[in-house]
């Protein structure tokens, strides 16, 4: 996947219902570690599958929207 995609756009991964940590940073234009901060510090809520996360789109965008404010 070489394109940027972001929440605003249509993306094939808005179409899922979760997506990797990986995936959600792309998505919100962040890094990995911001996610897993977040993951840590119980924030986003995830489902943890083995030693990887789910995090479903629609706590994605709620918790991305609780984190915008007007600069």
């Amino acid at each position: 996947m070489n394109e940027r995609w972001t929440m605003s756009s249509k993306s094939p991964l808005l179409d899922r219902i979760a997506v990797t940590v990986k995936e959600a940073a792309i998505l919100i234009g962040t890094n990995d570690k911001q996610i897993r901060k977040a993951l840590y510090a119980r924030e986003l809520p995830a489902a943890r599958l083995g030693n990887a996360y789910a995090i479903s789109v629609e706590d994605l965008r709620k918790w991305f929207d609780g984190k915008r404010r007007t600069l």
